[in-house]
């Protein structure tokens, strides 16, 4: 009975004495990683990612041009400046949600600046107690500025190049003014009536002076949508590259007569 017992005793504390030197062989003498064909190119790739790991871009400034269409474009709305800001606040793969705030200028200092010649221009007149040179002038303005939530899927083409297409609901808040204005003769002497002895020098005034008479101006907040398009470059290297992207916009909100288009056209900074 002892010798079975003694030979058990003596495999078990073999066992246990060579057991570590197999479990602390050395990681030089373990096979080598497959790392295919490029061995080479996947090191570099893998110190790449560990110098400059991959972000995100969340944040986007666009910069750019209004183009009014359709309605606005019927009611004479000149194309303007297009300033947006976008911010990412979901993603999953190509997929993500961002929030966007914009405002859209109409143009429109090329054709008050026409109508200042108008009234620089305008006769002066020699009646002393109607001082109307015959002439009218206008002024108009148009802003508007969308707030959306867009739906975003991001398409990569290549290296630190991609394709973006966008699109989702908002609300736009528009601001219009046209105001007309009469050209006088500017400010003189006004008599105050008969029962004033002496007239009222108000001052010498100008050549022209301008008498706004009738001023007409509408807010509207509406319901509305945007989509947008964008090609997509990565400029420069490093942890926090800076991307540039082409984008071109619709954004379309409905009044009680028929639908509002202004068309963008921008450059988006993402970095």
């Amino acid at each position: 009975m002892w010798r079975p017992l003694s030979a058990c005793l003596a495999a078990l504390a073999l066992t246990v004495s060579v057991a570590p030197a197999f479990a602390q062989s050395s990681i030089i003498d373990r096979q080598p990683m497959d790392l295919g064909a490029d061995q080479v190119g996947v090191l570099s790739q893998l110190k790449q990612d560990l110098l400059y790991p991959q972000r995100e871009v969340n944040l986007w400034f666009d910069f750019g041009a209004a183009y009014p269409v359709g309605n606005l474009q019927d009611r004479n709305i000149d194309p303007g400046l297009l300033l947006r800001f976008n911010q990412t606040i979901w993603r999953d793969g190509s997929l993500s949600l961002y929030g966007s705030v914009g405002t859209l200028f109409g143009n429109d200092s090329y054709f008050n600046d026409a109508q200042n010649d108008i009234a620089a221009s305008a006769p002066i007149s020699t009646d002393s107690l109607n001082a109307y040179s015959g002439v009218d002038i206008q002024s108009r303005y148009f802003l508007m500025v969308p707030a959306t939530m867009n739906g975003q899927l991001a398409i990569e083409l290549g290296e630190g190049m991609d394709l973006a297409l966008a699109a989702g609901p908002g609300v736009v808040w528009t601001h219009e003014s046209m105001v007309t204005s009469a050209v006088n003769n500017g400010v003189g002497s006004v008599n105050l009536g008969s029962t004033t002895a002496d007239p009222l020098v108000t001052g010498p005034g100008g050549e022209q002076g301008i008498s706004p008479y009738a001023i007409r101006t509408q807010s509207r907040f509406n319901l509305g949508w945007d989509a947008r398009a964008g090609l997509g470059f990565k400029v420069g290297k490093g942890s926090r590259p800076l991307w540039v992207r082409g984008t071109v916009s619709g954004t379309t909100y409905y009044t009680n007569t028929r639908p509002s288009t202004n068309l963008g056209f921008a450059l988006s900074f993402g970095r």
